[in-house]
């Protein structure tokens, strides 16, 4: 019983992946804030203006909208989801144009689930210089 206890937790984690996914690529704020706890701590890692904590649902919405304002264009697509009984890790790559430079990076998303809403995340660039340099 355990295991399948352990089973359905990680598809729930893949499940609240996949909606967290498909909530920022559509620009769903409404969406998103449902699935964030109300003290939520959302980290972006770097040396760079997007850098640090975001706290609270609504100050999420904006760090991405702040992402959306500062780049020309932007996409993303989802690479991979590894999950885990306490959240889930989600494996992106983005490509970005903005001020007539382009970046192409992949990101980890390093997020924690309790009570089936995220409590944190954090926002792992694999090539933090580089990604310092485009949004500086």
């Amino acid at each position: 019983m355990p295991k399948r206890a352990a089973a359905s937790g990680r598809r729930d984690q893949d499940d609240l992946a996949r909606e967290l996914w498909t909530a920022v690529a559509d620009g769903d704020a409404d969406s998103l804030r449902r699935l964030l706890a109300p003290d939520v701590v959302w980290r972006s890692i770097g040396l760079n203006p997007l850098s640090g904590d975001y706290r609270g649902p609504d100050d999420v919405v904006g760090y991405f909208a702040e992402i959306g304002h500062r780049a020309d264009e932007l996409s993303s697509s989802l690479e991979h989801i590894w999950t885990g009984p306490d959240g889930a890790i989600i494996g992106y790559r983005v490509t970005a144009s903005r001020a007539g430079e382009t970046l192409e990076m992949d990101y980890l998303l390093r997020i924690r689930v309790r009570r089936g809403v995220i409590t944190e995340a954090t926002v792992i660039p694999l090539d933090q210089r580089v990604n310092d340099d485009f949004w500086i």
